[in-house]
């Protein structure tokens, strides 16, 4: 199916349910922040409903977008808002919706908490496939609820992550937020093996760690000036250490395996971060390093340090 693409926009997908309001707000507001024009998509599932909850509007999809886009004019008259109504599985019809440069914004679904509050499937499928930037709401969302929080993203100096670096620092710049770099290693499998052994390697790692970091995220202090930066490294499982230096955000950025737009997956960490955050996660598409895992971003692989460890000395 054909992409509709002219030119770049902020894409929201809409369901009618009371829980999807947040990533319409979230989107207008992303709309007018950066510029762009805004496209509100309707699905009409003509397959197997997609685990539906009982809030939501069945039918009538093209009314209820005319009714929310004249709602979003009459707010912001300057705001270019289109429409546009699909037929298709919603994960497919929202992922041809969107260009590689097109922002998607989708609601956060599923039952509980607010903390253990898990993601919906169509959410997850679609941040495992999306070739463009995702931005997943959870229902309780407003504008401002979170305005005076820093900005976290979570990186891999060992990955290219200078495209969700470049968005974190994009979204810090419009919202005069803080930016919180956070990096992680997990040399539990090394210090487990051998700790004597392991000793050695872990102070090449920190080395390595600092060095690699910083030629990271230099460059961005100098064209971001006005950003407060603060870097956090730390040891442990990327999502944990990631939420547990992430304070009160406003957003979590992260990027996602996508080497040569060919990879279909969301690894651990993300998967976790998308389950546990109770603000908004920008997911970035970002090209690994051939035979990178995927499953642990944010770290330095520990595969050929312990290699090393068990191969024999020559």
């Amino acid at each position: 199916m054909r992409n509709e693409v002219d030119r770049t926009k902020v894409v929201v997908g809409v369901d009618g349910s009371e829980r999807n309001r947040a990533a319409i707000y979230y989107a207008v507001a992303a709309a007018l922040a950066t510029g762009r024009p805004l496209m509100l998509v309707g699905v009409v599932d003509v397959g197997l409903p997609d685990q539906p909850e009982a809030d939501e509007a069945p039918g009538h999809e093209w009314l209820l977008l005319e009714d929310i886009r004249e709602g979003v004019m009459a707010e912001h008259p300057r705001l270019s808002v289109r429409t546009l109504v699909r037929f298709g599985h919603p994960v497919s019809a929202l992922l041809a919706s969107v260009g590689e440069d097109d922002l998607l914004v989708v609601g956060k679904r599923g039952m509980g908490p607010s903390r253990s509050m898990r993601i919906g499937t169509t959410a997850l499928r679609i941040a495992a496939r999306a070739s463009s930037p995702l931005v997943v709401v959870p229902p309780w969302w407003r504008v401002g609820s979170h305005h005076v929080g820093t900005v976290v993203v979570g990186v891999d100096p060992a990955a290219d992550e200078e495209k969700a670096l470049r968005m974190a620092f994009l979204e810090a710049m419009r919202s005069g937020a803080a930016l919180r770099v956070v990096s992680a290693v997990d040399l539990r499998p090394m210090l487990v093996w051998d700790k004597v052994l392991g000793a050695p390697l872990y102070r090449q790692w920190e080395q390595r760690s600092v060095a690699s970091l910083a030629q990271l995220v230099g460059p961005f202090r100098e064209e971001f000036p006005g950003v407060a930066i603060t870097v956090v490294r730390d040891h442990g499982h990327a999502a944990d250490v990631l939420t547990d230096h992430s304070g009160d955000p406003q957003l979590i950025v992260l990027g996602r395996d996508h080497p040569d737009g060919l990879s279909i997956g969301l690894g651990a960490v993300a998967r976790e971060v998308l389950n546990v955050a109770d603000v908004p996660v920008l997911v970035v598409p970002v090209v690994r390093p051939k035979g990178f895992d995927g499953s642990a971003p944010m770290s330095d692989s520990t595969a050929g340090a312990v290699k090393s460890l068990r191969e024999p000395a020559t």
